[in-house]
């Protein structure tokens, strides 16, 4: 995967964040009140955002693994 790639899920896990402490932060969603139906939303889509974002790094990391142990196994060239 490119540079690009982890950026893209960087971007996507920071914005899963984002979106769960925004209600909080802002101050859109009282302390002691209980939570409104956007400040669920919020929560449930930014923890899918965040799902999906530490899936896509730790599934890029294992295929880098994976090469890494490809590569090792090959016998080295001969010059």
């Amino acid at each position: 995967m490119s540079r690009l790639g982890i950026i893209g899920i960087g971007l996507l896990s920071a914005t899963g964040i984002w979106l769960v402490a925004a209600p909080f932060v802002t101050g859109q969603q009282p302390d002691d009140a209980t939570w409104t139906t956007a400040t669920r939303n919020d929560v449930i889509v930014g923890a899918l955002l965040i799902l999906l974002g530490f899936t896509g790094f730790f599934t890029v990391l294992a295929g880098h693994i994976a090469d890494m142990y490809a590569r090792a196994g090959r016998p080295a060239a001969r010059q």
